[in-house]
């Protein structure tokens, strides 16, 4: 048969996922919180607003137990390829309140903040380099994806890790963008190309044991 285009719409219907318990090792785990910066979060997305208490739930067990927590910062420079040979708007100029973080969010002593230049965070060396110098090794760490938009940037951060090796967990009450591209992103993670190493969970669902008291645990959670 000939190739046939695509319809001029396709309606389809998608199952949303299921989160589920998790109790991991502090000592194994990283956080990485995506763009949660004034721009994308106080600027009338009230499902990006949402999700801040997510992250402040997320954020404060971490600390706690030790495990880490990586900001990725998304900004631009004047000179920045979006600018100069895509003609985008420059609307993140790097310095602006528009890059901050949101103040219930803001890095603590210990957090890792890594620059972004474009939608993926693995375009350029930095969340590289953090991982090397954190420790944070492909096949042995769990890394809990948060952030906006859960569609775009979050997605690269997090496609990233899964093709990287990692296991990647994505709480939905840490994560946003519109409900709909949200649907068609975790539907992506949940075939068969990355449900071997990505799964669903919410912050509420999360315990932080380090490693001697996982084997007594006896809560209905899945260990990694």
């Amino acid at each position: 048969m000939a190739w046939q285009p695509l319809p001029d719409v396709v309606e389809v219907t998608l199952k949303t996922p299921e989160p589920k318990a998790f109790i991991l090792d502090p000592q194994k785990t990283a956080v990485v919180v995506v763009d949660m910066e004034n721009y994308f979060i106080k600027n009338g997305n009230e499902r990006c607003y949402d999700v801040i208490e997510g992250n402040e739930r997320l954020l404060e067990m971490a600390r706690a137990s030790g495990a880490k927590v990586i900001h990725v910062h998304s900004v631009r420079h004047p000179e920045s390829p979006n600018q100069t040979l895509f003609k985008r708007h420059l609307n993140l100029l790097i310095g602006t309140w528009n890059t901050g973080i949101v103040d219930e969010l803001t890095p603590k002593a210990g957090d890792v903040v890594v620059d972004k230049w474009s939608h993926d965070v693995w375009a350029w060396w930095g969340m590289e380099a953090a991982l090397e110098r954190e420790g944070i090794i492909a096949g042995e760490w769990t890394i809990l994806v948060t952030g906006v938009g859960a569609c775009t940037c979050a997605h690269a951060a997090a496609i990233g890790f899964s093709n990287r090796h990692y296991k990647t967990l994505i709480p939905l009450d840490a994560t946003a963008s519109s409900i709909e591209r949200e649907a068609i992103t975790y539907h992506q993670y949940m075939g068969g190309g990355y449900n071997h190493n990505m799964d669903f969970t919410l912050s509420t669902m999360v315990t932080f044991e380090r490693a001697p008291a996982l084997a007594a645990a006896r809560e209905p959670a899945v260990t990694v």
